[in-house]
């Protein structure tokens, strides 16, 4: 298993865009929350200059999750690809190296 910290300087390193992580929940979903502490919990080993966390709360903007295609809740996106339901650590970890990856390649095209 890697160090958190080396992780941490590895993904600093890439480049000094921070990704978006965005959750969409409701005030009625019953796994929200333990979905929404995951999330918090796996980035903040990062620290806030890594990632961006946009909370949409479906409850209070519908409008929000159909402009982003999103029928069930909770869901989380990172770099476009979505996972719904409570999200695994190391699931989250490969969507974030994921958007990295995305994000380089396109700095590196244009």
């Amino acid at each position: 298993m890697s160090d958190k910290k080396t992780r941490k300087a590895s993904i600093e390193e890439d480049d000094s865009e921070t990704i978006e992580v965005v959750f969409f929940k409701s005030d009625s979903c019953a796994f929200c929350p333990r979905a929404e502490e995951v999330i918090r919990e796996t980035i903040e080993n990062f620290g806030s200059d890594v990632f961006t966390l946009k909370v949409i709360n479906v409850s209070e903007n519908p409008e929000a999750a159909e402009e982003y295609g999103i029928f069930a809740l909770p869901t989380v996106m990172i770099g476009g690809v979505s996972v719904t339901g409570i999200p695994e650590p190391d699931l989250l970890m490969k969507m974030v190296l994921g958007a990295k990856v995305l994000t380089k390649k396109k700095d590196e095209s244009e």
